[in-house]
């Protein structure tokens, strides 16, 4: 056997081995492609075995590679809503316990707050002086339309009626974001009768996921007061490696172990890794409601990646080595293996996802491409030849081309 590190510039010296070959040993440097010579017999006698690489995948047809990655499953962002009002008050009661659905404008908890007597008794004020701003104004276009009063009169009774109005509009949105109905705000208008009791309601249909307050409690203007889930969508929150996640795609599939009826899609990758955990989040979604997964439930996923995406190939475990720092897979050519240092991306299932470490060289023996095969067994005898070391005995017979058996 003897094999030559490319690019051809660099200088060599020559090894005698024990096969009666010789090998080029390239100067240290960054890892680059090595050829070695390899006959038939010399094949047989380190029981090399080749598989197509088109053909290695982790579901038997080479077009997915199987991530088990742990997570839990979450409800989607915009599937959270938050109950607050924006008024401060003491919580009276709660209406409706945690856990329950809920419809849309259905009380949830009942609030006292001196706080809206005071924005109450402020609209009470401006609905009156919008009424009667709205009377001088009728009264004066019909004097101005007789001739009795100055046009500037009718300008200035105008304007007194568009600020009462505005200043009503304001005070009666007030009461609208503090959580009081169309109908509690027009018997406000007509009776006058101020409450300080305010029931918080829902906005939405959906159900309530928790309370941040209890009965007694004093709450701040604009404070949280429950959670609701606004439908039955739920999703998944994956802690994946760096290497997992590089290989990981929007649209990739997603399974799991305790509940294999249900399916997910990746919908983002977290383009930074978590300072606390060293991962990166991979977010899911359940392609449909789920009886048998709950939220905040930790769950065995598998994620499967497209075995196409950034050009990476998935091959057996035992297919790589590990020399001069980088890792090495074996690429048959017409007369022997062509060394690659290859980059690996992650493991799982006795299968290594793999990427070129560099772009091929031009003039190169062989590459990593559909329809190359590589070794998949004997791969300790082929690193000897790497560190120069052959089989005693052996002898050196000329390479068999490309189609020869395996």
């Amino acid at each position: 056997m003897s094999r030559t590190r490319r690019p051809a510039a660099r200088r060599f010296f020559a090894l005698p081995l024990a096969l009666g070959c010789s090998i080029a040993l390239a100067q240290p440097g960054d890892p680059a492609a090595v050829e070695l010579a390899m006959s038939e017999a010399q094949m047989a006698k380190a029981n090399i075995r080749l598989a197509a690489l088109a053909a290695i995948g982790a579901d038997g047809g080479g077009n997915e590679q199987a991530l088990h990655i742990p997570g839990a499953v979450a409800l989607p962002i915009d599937a959270q809503e938050i109950v607050s009002v924006p008024v401060a008050g003491m919580v009276q009661t709660i209406l409706t316990p945690p856990s329950q659905p809920v419809r849309a404008g259905q009380p949830l908890l009942r609030l006292y707050s001196p706080q809206l007597l005071q924005w109450q008794r402020e609209f009470v004020q401006a609905a009156a002086q919008d009424k009667l701003a709205a009377e001088k104004l009728r009264r004066d276009t019909a004097l101005f339309a007789d001739g009795i009063i100055a046009e500037t009169r009718l300008q200035e009774a105008r304007g007194n009626a568009t600020q009462s109005r505005a200043l009503a509009s304001e005070t009666a949105q007030m009461l609208r974001l503090a959580g009081m109905s169309e109908k509690a705000i027009r018997s406000l208008r007509e009776t006058q009768t101020l409450s300080a009791v305010l029931e918080v309601t829902a906005r939405t249909g959906g159900a309530v996921l928790d309370y941040s307050v209890v009965a007694g409690q004093q709450v701040e203007a604009g404070a949280a007061l429950a959670r609701l889930a606004r439908d039955a969508r739920l999703g998944v929150e994956l802690n994946a490696s760096r290497q997992q996640a590089a290989q990981a795609r929007p649209g990739d599939r997603i399974r799991f172990a305790s509940c294999p009826d249900d399916q997910a899609r990746v919908i983002a990758v977290s383009p930074q890794i978590s300072a606390g955990s060293q991962t990166v989040l991979i977010r899911g979604q359940l392609q449909q409601p789920s009886t048998c997964l709950s939220a905040n439930q930790y769950v065995e996923a598998t994620l499967y990646a497209a075995r196409g995406a950034g050009e990476s190939w998935a091959v057996p475990s035992a297919a790589i080595v590990r020399h001069e720092g980088a890792h090495w897979v074996f690429v048959r050519t017409a007369s022997g293996f062509t060394a690659l240092p290859v980059a690996a991306l992650s493991s799982a299932d006795g299968l290594t996802r793999i990427r070129p470490q560099a772009p091929a060289q031009p003039g190169a023996a062989a590459a990593l491409a559909p329809g190359a095969r590589i070794a998949v067994s004997g791969a300790a005898a082929l690193k000897g030849a790497l560190l120069g070391i052959g089989t005693e005995g052996a002898p050196a017979l000329p390479a068999q081309p490309l189609g020869g058996g395996q």
